[in-house]
């Protein structure tokens, strides 16, 4: 069982080591440079990760239930699915531009290193689909969204987060999208005009 004392080292091992990814990217940060910023030996990392690229994973999957977490709260306090929906999307796309530098360095080090990190992203996606699928379902069931939905609830959500994965990934890739966030209302809005028909 990990102490109350190992969390608040682990978290501070996170903390610092994603000030250096950020700054400097995983490839030319070393253990070293992570137990230096705290202060600790690098025997202390090693006590409780085994490499820089697992303390990385550790960043990445933390921020990603971070986003997922702000996300799934601000669906719970909407009544409408529509407001549900529309919530997901928003709260996503601003939880993610607060951590646009994070996401720049993961992408920069799976396209430099070729580094897979399908294992952070399966999990994430999998409470995502879930989620929208209990939007769509919660729709359908108060008659916001139309019947024929209930048919597509196996491939729906999937798509909707495929999109929405896609659209955040083009935001942080030079821009393509200028004022996402004032745009991504009306975007929803179309979405949501879909699902009522």
């Amino acid at each position: 069982m990990i102490s109350q004392k190992d969390e608040i080292i682990k978290a501070d091992i996170l903390r610092e080591a994603q000030k250096l990814f950020q700054q400097y990217g995983l490839k030319k940060t070393t253990m070293e440079d992570i137990a230096r910023s705290m202060g600790k030996g690098k025997s202390t990392l090693y006590y409780y990760y085994c490499s820089k690229e697992e303390i990385f994973d550790a960043v990445i999957g933390r921020e990603m239930k971070e986003v997922f977490h702000q996300a799934r709260e601000a669906v719970e306090k909407a009544v409408t699915a529509e407001e549900k929906l529309r919530l997901f999307t928003l709260t996503k796309i601003k939880s993610l531009q607060k951590k646009s530098n994070l996401y720049r360095v993961v992408r920069g080090e799976m396209q430099e290193t070729g580094r897979c990190m399908k294992h952070l992203h399966t999990e994430y996606d999998i409470q995502e689909v879930n989620l929208v699928k209990q939007i769509l379902r919660y729709g359908v069931e108060n008659g916001e969204f139309s019947p024929a939905i209930k048919k597509e609830l196996d491939i729906l959500p999937s798509i909707i987060v495929s999109s929405l994965r896609g659209l955040e990934r083009d935001m942080f890739t030079g821009d393509k999208y200028a004022k996402l966030e004032t745009r991504i209302g009306s975007i929803v809005g179309i979405m949501i005009k879909g699902l009522k028909k």
